[in-house]
């Protein structure tokens, strides 16, 4: 047990910060990865495993991998950044950081903004060393929400979680191999979580990370929680959908976050979102992001 914990890591994924109007809401869906949600302005509503949790200024809500998840603006300007990642073991086929740990699912904030904006400035700064700046500030910050809401345990639990680091058969409770990310699934998304308007094939990511098409397909999409390239076509629609708030034109977006016909581009928008890019930029008045 205390080998897994000692070398648990965590596999960064995305981060972007999202705006949306008192009419927004998110249907229940899954979670595929783990997330952190900083609330930058207003309060919304979300619901995490059937668990009301009520999102206020200067409070972060954790949403587990694997939870089902469905929320809701309470305010108009509600706004908030999210950290995707994901973690390399798991406990007994749940969440380490929330059944290990106890990590509550809402947090009030102290300083932990601050890695937040950092890890959303190393993201997109041209830095040859982003990557671990991005990494070492997300341990930070897990760390840090680790030490002040996590410590307080009852005798019950302090307990459990002494049996966890001796009793052998805590061992067959605790995996630390599915959750690890494959080295060349990684060099992916480390690549796409810097590159994410680039143009992609499935065959142009199965070669970055020298497997077959059909195996790195199957692989990303156990890893990940969904094929390759429905998740970079999240990230290029939530980042086209942050665009909106200018005044640029529909077709120019389009061909910024990649797609070279923006028919197709406002297709893609509408089915994912549910409006059509200038429906969005009218009825949001400049709302960006996704759950």
């Amino acid at each position: 047990m205390q080998y897994a914990v000692n070398n648990m890591r965590f596999n960064f994924l995305y981060i972007d910060t999202y705006s949306f109007n008192k009419d927004w809401v998110f249907l229940e869906a899954v979670a595929p990865y783990s997330m952190l949600r900083y609330i930058e302005k207003g309060s919304g509503t979300f619901f995490i495993d059937g668990e009301e949790i009520r999102a206020e200024k200067d409070c972060i809500a954790y949403i587990p991998q694997g939870s089902r998840l469905s929320c809701y603006a309470n305010t108009d300007h509600f706004v908030f950044t999210s950290i995707r990642f994901t973690t390399t073991v798991s406990f007994g086929g749940g969440d380490f950081l929330a059944d290990y740990y106890r990590m509550p699912k809402r947090m009030e904030a102290l300083d932990e903004k601050q890695y937040f904006d950092q890890i959303f400035y190393w993201v997109r700064h041209e830095e040859t060393a982003r990557m671990f700046l991005v990494r070492g500030n997300l341990e930070i910050l897990i760390g840090t929400l680790i030490s002040r809401h996590c410590s307080d345990l009852s005798e019950e639990e302090e307990r459990e979680n002494r049996a966890a680091h001796f009793d052998p058969r805590w061992r067959e409770y605790v995996n630390l191999s599915d959750n690890l990310l494959d080295p060349r699934i990684q060099r992916v998304t480390d690549y796409i979580t810097f590159h994410p308007t680039d143009k992609y094939t499935p065959q142009s990511l199965a070669d970055m990370a020298q497997l077959s098409k059909q195996r790195f397909s199957s692989l990303f999409k156990q890893q990940i929680g969904k094929p390759p390239m429905t998740y970079i076509r999240e990230l290029k629609l939530g980042i086209a959908r942050k665009l909106l708030v200018s005044d640029e034109a529909v077709s120019d977006i389009a061909y910024e976050v990649g797609y070279g016909d923006p028919n197709y581009f406002i297709r893609e928008f509408k089915s994912l979102f549910g409006y059509t890019p200038r429906q969005y930029r009218k009825v949001s008045q400049g709302s960006t992001g996704d759950a």
